[in-house]
């Protein structure tokens, strides 16, 4: 790892010596001659690094240490001249002042710096001789295969976590223990127990989300302990992932309390992933303060030990044992071949058979062995993997950690060293990758490419997706959550990336002494000298004072990273003080969720700083020492929610090149100078609810993405409104923007305005969000000159007043201008009368309109007897998701039932109509064609009486969702006539005052029906005793109907039934259900999980 460090190392010392900065001091010191020196020096100790790596002995490793210790004195010194060299230029902005006549820059240090590195590193030269090391050298500016740029958006292929492979049986087995309800424990523990790699953590995964564990437990609880097992710290953690507020107890009793009041008769599962603690007495403290819940309650552990499981005192050890041979193979195709021609050669087929078999049947050694062999194509390079690499495993305990290595010897020079960086992140972490990618760029570890030279954030991302096709990372589950649930308003997509507990336990390992995770006030005391990289990962408060050692041993350390995460995190003025003065040579420092209450002028003195990231509600202002730090790149402020503004000679920080102001709320403008960066290229100004306007950003020429446009009042209602929008015109935007104009327009300017963002070509997200209320048709000019390029994918319009919409949406070859639309939101348009003809954007598959009172019609649809779709035109062909609130019937009607098409909408499969005030039937018509639909959701359509017979030809509905329809009667509904076998699996009703029992129509689901959810329906008074007959049911929900007082007989038929809650109800129903006593408890008594509350 070390000889990786130093090659990278090597090679920036060798581009710096070539710099201009460079060249001006050597001729002005008279020291051209050293600095030629130091050159030839270094690159002839570069050219052996490669082979020093291979060699083991302690003669080979001290000179390693004594070259480490010049190189970094020599690379700060470089750093040193550049940073002056910016500075002088900022002091003298007319002229050269590097000249005959200009003083003396430096003092004599300065010299002598220079030439005792150059000494050191003549006689480290000649020492190489004695060590027999070869040269073998490598490129300076490498174009690895593995490094493919792609502007628009990065693409790759993999095994998704949820894609399990083997494990069936397992699952089956832990399912039928968790779900056992004889046994008599209030809380039971069983343990998956098995070696590293086998895929314990996502088998626990598979069963923590299956169907019948989410319905027979109240609550589900997941938290990764890892390898400290504090009982405070668990059950803290406990508390969060039941959605309660992260919190600082201070006493373990508070703790308790808490604990006890969330557990306390509910049934749970907690899930306590990767334990290592074989400490009887504090497992057993731990089991103490979980035995409040119900009967039932389970616990599953992960772990790699027998003992773990046994000291837990797990009524179920579930060994779990490597993949079959065809289950291995299933795998590593899916990784080796993905969907290429490769999986036809037989030879390779045979080859990789081999290999997997030497894997051993561990899931994890097979993806890293897979992923590995993607890259290589040929049966010679399969062949030689197989004899010279694998040649000497043997099925052992390190097995997996042997084959984990080989992937790891196979990484290219550039990436090891940024797989190593990542060992200071906590296991279980949560990476997002730009963060990480910002990292690297600021440590230096990114090779710019020969032909892409200037573009060093397209070579990080292209090294991060090279480690994630290697299975180095893997995409977490809250990625795909936030997809589902967040996606939708803003349409914004955040990574998130994990390392597999054994691969952070593998970064670790080659990381060496040079990378140190603190995760215990303790550990300051044993910090190796050697660290360049900490982070800190312990919660610390006020009090905290590191030890005098920890500063004075560590003056030299890069990075320091807080990544705790409590917000109750609290770091002394006189704390962080200290440690900005002592850390003169950091290039990393951050320090989110921690609370600052003042971040001292001395900060302006780390002049080597590349990357600052702060996250404190107590900060107000910025001290202005910061705009010294001419070599910062990032500066991230998040949840800043006090700062009010930003620094004035913010044009200082001339190497900027990511500014992050996210949750600023109180931030209320831009500093000018902030538009003289030409440098800059990221702008999120995020939730920065308080930002008025952005008068000059048309002066960053460099900028690539900018998530947030304002346009203030003022300039609204002066007439600069389009003189701001036309500031964005030069710029080649990518990713997200979003428009927002804080005010109505109310005058146009001089200036035309014409194709804003038309010729942005990575753009791909566009929000265009007016003054609420702007009755104005200067909207319409404003919209009409934001054409998006035809590559956009998603766009939102809200609060448009125009009165009509601009013509490139209105065009007749729409879908030729917006090919690639696949999301399109239109909400509050209070003067258009007429859509443009969305239904020929080819690829449109989530169309949402709200607010859109006055519209009549859509382009193309006016009138059933004069509109017939041409045969060669598509209507709407890949709608998949639709919401339709507070239009006319009309319109709904319009889009779905044109007239004189015979299967509109084939591939809808999810439909919302809400306020949709004129509709009183659901018109048979309507919703014939939708054979694909699976969920229609009908949501306060006041004046809706009746269903009709529309559900009869929804063959394919799974989902069934009826919220406050006060005029709806269920029961009207009755002569309901199904021609074919329905899917209906959930039905949902809210707020349905005319809903007094089951619909009659819900028997002809009776095979499929598994969930009933009854919700303030407080004229619900009867369950009919045909209910007996749905016999898929396994839960029944009923909240807020107190005119039930009985239950039915056919509730004893209803063998599936694994839940009937009845919350807010009688206290009639409540007595006859009481447990063993009551009279209709009988017909309850074999339900696993019965809750009736009054």
């Amino acid at each position: 790892m070390a000889e990786t460090i130093l090659y990278k190392l090597a090679a920036e010392i060798l581009k710096s010596l070539g710099s201009l900065a460079a060249q001006q001091v050597g001729s002005i010191y008279g020291v051209a001659n050293e600095l030629h020196k130091l050159s030839t020096t270094v690159s002839s100790i570069q050219a052996v690094l490669t082979d020093a790596e291979k060699q083991q002995g302690s003669s080979h490793q001290d000179w390693i240490m004594r070259l480490k210790k010049v190189f970094f004195e020599a690379d700060d010194l470089l750093d040193d001249f550049a940073t002056e060299v910016t500075r002088r230029k900022l002091v003298n902005k007319a002229g050269i002042f590097f000249s005959k006549s200009n003083p003396v820059l430096y003092n004599l240090k300065i010299s002598h710096r220079l030439k005792a590195i150059r000494q050191n590193l003549d006689l480290i030269a000649k020492d190489k001789a004695s060590l027999d090391l070869v040269e073998m050298r490598q490129p300076l500016l490498l174009e690895p295969n593995s490094v493919q740029l792609n502007l628009d958006r990065e693409t790759y292929s993999f095994v998704p976590d949820g894609e399990v492979i083997g494990r069936n049986a397992d699952k089956k087995e832990i399912v039928d223990f968790l779900l056992d309800s004889e046994v008599e424990e209030n809380v039971v523990v069983i343990s998956i127990v098995g070696l590293g790699g086998l895929g314990k953590t996502t088998l626990a995964q598979w069963v923590y989300n299956d169907e019948m564990v989410k319905v027979n437990f109240d609550k589900r609880l997941w938290v990764c302990v890892s390898d400290v097992f504090e009982v405070k710290m668990i059950a803290e953690k406990i508390i969060e992932s039941a959605g309660g507020e992260k919190a600082n107890y201070l006493q373990l009793n508070t703790v308790q309390n808490e604990l006890t009041e969330m557990l306390d008769g509910k049934k749970y599962l907690l899930v306590l992933d990767d334990v290592w603690n074989e400490n009887t007495l504090k497992w057993s403290k731990l089991k103490n303060m979980l035995i409040g819940g119900a009967k039932g309650s389970k616990i599953l552990v992960t772990t790699r030990s027998d003992v773990v499981a046994e000291v837990s005192g797990s009524v179920h050890q579930h060994k779990l044992g490597d993949l079959s041979e065809e289950e291995a193979w299933t795998l590593f195709e899916k990784m080796a071949f993905e969907c290429n021609k490769e999986s036809e050669n037989s030879n390779l087929v045979e080859i990789g058979k081999e290999i997997v078999r030497k894997c051993g049947g561990v899931p994890l050694a097979i993806k890293s062995v897979g992923s590995l062999l993607r890259l290589k194509r040929t049966e010679n390079e399969w062949i030689y993997f197989k004899n010279q690499d694998l040649s000497s495993i043997t099925r052992g305990s390190n097995d997996v950690m042997a084959i984990l290595r080989l992937s790891y010897n196979h990484l290219p020079q550039h990436l090891k060293i940024c797989f190593a960086y990542c060992s200071l992140f906590p296991k279980d972490f949560n990476i997002q990758s730009f963060d990480l990618i910002d990292m690297w760029i600021a440590q230096g570890f990114i090779q710019s490419t020969i032909s892409n030279r200037d573009n060093v954030e397209d070579v990080a991302n292209s090294y991060f997706m090279d480690l994630l096709r290697r299975s180095f990372f893997q995409e977490t589950e809250e990625h795909e959550l936030f997809l589902l649930f967040q996606g939708t308003e803003k349409h914004e997509f955040l990574h998130f990336y994990k390392m597999h507990d054994l691969i952070h336990d593998l970064a670790k390992e080659v990381a060496d002494r040079e990378f140190f995770s603190i995760t215990k006030t303790e550990d300051t005391e044993v910090v190796p000298e050697q660290t360049l990289h900490a982070s800190c990962l312990f919660q610390i408060d006020g009090s905290l004072v590191f030890p005098s050692d920890f500063y004075r041993k560590h003056i030299k350390l890069r990075t320091f990273i807080y990544l705790n995460g409590s917000p109750y995190s609290v770091m002394s003025n006189s704390t962080l003080e200290r440690m900005i003065s002592s850390f003169e040579r950091l290039r990393i420092l951050h320090l989110c969720q921690l609370q600052i209450e003042l971040l001292p002028q001395s900060l302006g003195g780390l002049k080597h700083l590349r990357y600052l990231a702060i996250s404190s509600e107590s900060i107000v202002t910025l001290p202005n020492s910061i705009t010294k730090l001419h070599n910062l790149q990032i500066l991230k402020l998040v949840n800043c929610n006090k700062l009010t503004k930003l620094p004035r000679d913010i044009w200082r920080l001339v190497s900027l090149r990511r500014l992050v102001c996210r949750f600023c709320r109180s931030l209320t403008h831009i500093p000018p100078g902030l538009w003289q960066l030409a440098s800059l290229m990221h702008l999120d100004f995020n939730y920065c609810l308080s930002l008025e306007d952005m008068p000059g950003i048309g002066q960053l020429t460099s900028l690539r993405t900018l998530t947030d446009f304002i346009i203030g009042k003022e300039s609204c209602k002066s007439g600069l409104a389009s003189d701001r929008l036309n500031e964005l015109k030069g710029l080649d935007l990518r990713n997200r923007l979003t428009i927002n104009f804080k005010g109505r327009v109310h005058a146009i300017g001089e200036i035309t305005l014409t194709d804003v963002v038309k010729k942005m070509k990575h753009l791909r997200q566009l929000n265009v969000e007016f003054e609420f209320g702007n009755y104005e048709d200067y909207d319409l000019i404003m919209l009409e000159a934001l054409q998006p390029h035809h590559n956009i994918e998603s766009l939102r319009i809200v609060n448009y007043s125009g009165s009509r919409f601009p013509s490139w949406l209105m065009v007749e070859n729409l879908g030729f201008l917006l090919p690639k639309l696949v999301y399109l939101r239109i909400e509050y348009s209070r003067k258009c009368q007429k859509l443009p003809p969305l239904w020929k954007l080819p690829s449109l598959q989530s169309l949402v309109l709200r607010n859109l009172n006055v519209v009549a019609n859509i382009d193309g649809l006016e009138g059933d007897d004069k509109f017939m779709l041409p045969s060669d035109e598509c209507y709407f062909s890949s709608l998949k998701r639709l919401e339709l609130q507070a239009i006319n019937k009309k319109i709904m009607k319009q889009i779905l039932c044109p007239p004189h098409h015979h299967s509109p909408l084939c591939d809808l499969n999810n439909l919302t109509l809400r306020s949709v005030v004129s509709l009183v039937t659901m018109p048979e018509d309507v919703l014939k064609s939708l054979v694909s639909l699976q969920s229609l959701s009908i949501q306060s359509c006041r004046n809706l009486v009746s269903l009709s017979t529309c559900l009869t030809h929804l063959s394919s509905l799974e989902h069934l969702w009826i919220d406050n329809c006060p005029q709806l009667d269920l029961s009207s509904d009755e002569a309901m006539q199904f021609q074919a076998p329905g899917n209906l699996s959930t039905f949902i009703v809210l707020r349905l005052d005319k809903l007094t029992t089951l619909p009659v129509w819900l028997q002809h689901f009776s095979g499929t029906l598994k969930s009933i959810n009854i919700r303030i329906c407080p004229n619900f008074a009867t369950i009919p005793e045909w209910i007996g007959g749905l016999i898929s049911l396994n839960q029944l929900r009923i909240h807020g109907s107190p005119m039930l007082t009985s239950l039915p007989e056919g509730m004893r038929s209803l063998a599936a039934l694994q839940m009937l809650i009845v919350i807010r109800g009688s206290s009639i129903l409540k007595q006859r259900c009481q447990e063993e006593v009551g009279e209709d408890w009988p017909k309850i008594a074999h339900i696993p999980r019965v809750y009736i509350q009054e």
